[in-house]
This record gives C-alpha cells, sequence and structure tokens, in this order.
C-alpha cells in the first residue's frame, strides 16, 4: 500500500517491493495514479480510472484520487483523501487473499484501506512510517488557525488508531520509535529499519576528481566541506556560512555548497557581502555525478535547523555518506548526531550556532588524512552492520512474517492507548 510509486520518483516504495519480491515472495502493488511530484497526472493515465498493469513482474492496481501535489492545503487533503477513500472502495478487495499488507505511511491516510481490510477480511498490517503525522503537517506552518487545530486532533485520533491496530509499527530513526512510544505505542510492536540507499558499485576516477578540484580552485592543501541538498529554512545553512565566515585567514576550510532552495539567494548574498572565498555554490547535479563530487570533499556535511520534529528525522543521505566511507560534520540534534557520535565517523555541531560550527570545521581540518580516512572506514563498518539494505530488509521481512502468522486480535492484546 503506497500512494506513490513508479512512473514517480518514489525510491523507496520500489526498492521495498523489488527486495520483497527478490526474497520469494508474492508482491501486490495498490497505488495511486501517478501525479507526484508535479500535481499533474502522467501521460498515459486518467485521474478519474483505475489501472491495473504489471510493473517488474509485479500486479499493480491503480484508483482514481484528485491530482494535487503544491503549496495549497485544501488541494493537498484533497490528494490524500481522495486516494485513502478510492482505494478502500475500489481496491480494497484486492487485499482479501493477502497474508499481510505493508503500508507505506507518508501519507498516513494510507493506511485507511489496509484498516478497513484488516476488519472485513482479518488481513494484519505493518506501518512503515516515513514522517510522525500529525507533526510533520503542522510543524511547517502547512495548516493554523482554529481550523488547523480541530483537524490536528482529528487527525491524532486517527494516527493512535492505526498505530493500535497495527500489528507491527516499522520507523526509520531511533528517537522515532521513541516519540511513538511516549505517545502510547507498545514498544514491542515497534522495529527500526532504515530507509536503504543505493550504493555506486563504479570505481571512482581519480583524475577526474583532482580536475574537478583544480576547476574549482581548490589547493592541495585546502580542506573541503561539502554540503550537497536542498537550501531551505528547515537545514538552517546560514549559521553554516556564517561560521565559515568567522574563521581565521589562514584557515585551511573551504566549502563547497551543491543544490538549490529558497535560501539559496540568501545565502549567497550573504557570501558577496563578505567578499569570502571560501565558499563555492554550484548548481543541483544529477545523481550520476554525485560519487565524483562527494570524492572531491575530505567532509561531508549534514544540517538540520533546531526544530523538534528534526530530532527524529533520518535523511537518507546520511546513509549514503556513511556507504561512501566519509567523515561527517553534523550541525543537528538527536538521532543525526547520535549516528555520527556513536560510530565515530566525525564532528556534531549544534544547529544555529556559527561560533560551535567555527569551531567543528576548524577542529576537523586539523586532523590529519589518516584520522579523516579512518573516521570514514568507521561510519562504513557502522552502515554495513546497522544501516545496510540488507540488514533493513531482515528486519522488515521479519515483521512481516510475524505479523502475517498473528491473529489481529493478539496484535490488539498487547496495544496501550495514549
Amino acid at each position: 500500500m503506497t500512494q506513490w510509486f513508479a512512473p514517480e520518483p518514489s525510491v523507496q516504495p520500489v526498492r521495498i517491493a523489488r527486495s520483497l519480491r527478490d526474497a520469494g515472495h508474492d508482491v501486490q502493488v495498490l497505488t495511486g495514479v501517478p501525479n507526484y511530484p508535479t500535481g499533474r497526472v502522467h501521460v498515459g493515465y486518467r485521474a478519474s480510472r483505475t489501472a491495473q498493469e504489471t510493473y517488474e513482474g509485479m500486479s499493480v492496481r491503480r484508483t482514481p484520487l484528485y491530482p494535487s501535489h503544491d503549496s495549497n492545503a485544501l488541494g493537498r487533503m484533497f490528494n490524500y483523501l481522495s486516494w485513502a477513500v478510492s482505494s478502500t472502495l475500489l481496491g480494497g478487495k484486492a487485499l482479501r487473499d493477502r497474508e499481510v499488507t505493508l503500508v507505506y505511511s507518508s501519507p498516513a491516510t494510507a493506511a485507511m484501506t489496509a484498516m478497513a481490510a484488516r476488519r472485513l477480511y482479518g488481513v494484519p498490517y505493518v506501518l512503515l512510517i516515513q514522517d510522525v503525522w500529525p507533526d510533520s503537517v503542522f510543524s511547517s506552518g502547512f495548516l493554523g488557525g482554529r481550523s488547523g487545530r480541530f483537524l490536528e486532533r482529528i487527525l491524532n485520533i486517527f494516527v493512535d488508531r492505526t498505530y493500535a491496530k497495527a500489528a507491527r509499527v516499522a520507523v526509520i530513526s531511533p528517537g522515532m520509535k521513541d516519540l511513538l512510544v511516549s505517545r502510547g505505542v507498545d514498544p514491542e510492536k515497534i522495529v527500526l529499519v532504515y530507509n536503504a540507499v543505493e550504493e555506486d558499485p563504479s570505481a571512482i576516477d581519480v583524475a577526474q576528481v583532482e580536475l574537478a578540484r583544480s576547476e574549482l580552485g581548490i589547493e592541495d592543501d585546502d580542506v573541503v566541506f561539502m554540503y550537497a541538498g536542498n537550501h531551505g529554512a528547515a537545514q538552517g545553512l546560514k549559521a553554516l556560512v556564517d561560521a565559515v565566515g568567522m574563521l581565521p585567514g589562514d584557515s585551511r576550510v573551504k566549502l563547497v555548497m551543491v543544490g538549490d532552495g529558497m535560501e539559496k539567494a540568501v545565502l549567497q548574498s550573504a557570501v558577496g557581502a563578505s567578499g569570502s572565498n571560501r565558499i563555492i555554490f554550484l548548481p543541483p547535479v544529477p545523481r550520476s555525478e554525485m560519487p565524483v563530487l562527494m570524492r572531491l570533499s575530505d567532509i561531508q556535511v549534514v544540517a538540520l535547523a533546531d526544530r523538534p520534529l528534526f530530532s527524529v528525522t533520518m535523511p537518507s543521505k546520511v546513509q549514503s555518506i556513511l556507504a561512501a566511507g566519509r567523515p561527517l560534520l553534523v550541525i543537528a540534534q538527536g538521532d543525526v548526531a547520535d549516528v555520527v557520535q556513536d560510530s565515530g565517523s566525525g564532528a556534531v555541531a549544534r544547529p544555529g550556532d556559527p561560533q560551535g560550527i567555527a569551531v567543528a570545521l576548524e577542529s576537523l581540518a586539523a586532523e590529519s588524512s589518516d584520522h579523516l580516512a579512518a573516521m570514514g572506514a568507521a561510519g562504513r563498518e557502522y552502515y554495513e552492520i546497522e544501516m545496510s539494505p540488507e540488514r533493513n530488509m531482515e528486519r522488515l521481512l521479519e515483521a512481516l512474517e510475524v505479523s502475517a502468522r498473528e491473529t489481529p486480535e493478539a496484535s490488539e492484546s498487547r496495544t496501550s492507548t495514549r
């Protein structure tokens, strides 16, 4: 059960479905008419029609929805609810002969059909939580006012119900588990399943990396930090830019910032006004070019603003960096910071604290190349033990298989409420 699936750029649901299929399971996908990320229906589909197709040997059933993916709160609500209703009415019967349903819970309304199938046919379901509702909806200011508070209460009741009826709840970060436990979810029902990332098996051309460094004006003794990703308010990058501006004149630090976002122009203006030549801005690059850029850097940067919800967030770029064996500077609190500290793969600074970030930059820049390499190796080892696709698929498969053998009544008897 996933509202988004290929041909939409929905990487995780497709990877999960493939992994389940490759493990020998009979996988069927119930999803929506493709309209993400533009909110426009993909060519060859109609928003008002069901569709049946095959994707990589798996049966895929699509049910109608109201296409929308913009900043309009009402449009997004109709998008989520329309698919929840249509998948229940037009796709729910497809779950009758299933042993277990896996719900990719983003949005949380995707669980509605699985809840109905559990009640009507006794089919247990496992929730795979990508973001905690309603926190993720309201923390962004997406909805507010009296109507927003009313909707928040309704969503709280709904998501509590989805947790209570689920046979298992899979989460993508340890902090997310702690948060759900604090809200009354039985800790025995919760399993940690990190999102999988695709590793690049190809060897990196050293000459290509050196050429890229030369083209960017990077000297041999420069220590290159790289941030790659969205340049938005959620990343709190202004503190990082300010920190670089505080460094002494003889500092070896160079910062390369790759990507785009609503805050990028502001960041570029701040750097231009300061006259700093330590920061290089690059546009977004294709995924195929990222391995070279990652090797161009000495240390990768992960940044999240100081918001409560972000303390239980695990961006998939963390796994990608650890898998590549690169040391990290994490400017965040919570789960991401804990991973770096537990693995010994880098340093941590508090978000919104330019002075503290500057100290962390200089501290890492002072490390020997051998010590940085050791940090990267420690991160890779941690990734293989805790975050590799194989390890996490084992956890998810176990949750699904145990749930398939368990009656809905048994799982409900272990559930407490908020």
